[in-house]
């Protein structure tokens, strides 16, 4: 898991389960796609808030992009469907001061190997 948080789901939107895959805000102009896991619970219905852990398919290539208390616009496609508030970074890769983030995402330089 790359961080944890509590996530509510729109009323709009149906309910979701643990194993939910929606695209997550982290820049202006960047989403990523991760996997929820509820562990209090199987299924999240619309309006509710609930415990949330998250593993991004990718983090290497946005470090520097969450802080405790930061809350992320979860979208499907183009439409927010709800927002999660981050409350532990498990992956300090991703952890950046408030005042030290870049709201526009730039291309890496250089990635990490994979081992």
């Amino acid at each position: 898991m790359d961080f944890e948080g509590v996530f509510h789901l729109l009323p709009s939107h149906g309910a979701v389960r643990t194993g939910y895959r929606p695209q997550h805000l982290l820049h202006e102009n960047y989403q990523s796609s991760g996997m929820h896991t509820y562990p209090d619970r199987d299924l999240v219905n619309p309006d509710e808030s609930v415990r949330v852990q998250v593993q991004l398919i990718s983090p290497e290539v946005y470090p520097c992009c969450i802080w405790e208390g930061r809350v992320l616009s979860i979208f499907e496609g183009a439409r927010v469907v709800g927002e999660l508030t981050v409350s532990r970074i498990l992956n300090d890769s991703l952890r950046v001061l408030p005042e030290q983030y870049k709201p526009m995402w730039e291309e890496p330089t250089h990635l990490p190997e994979k081992g």
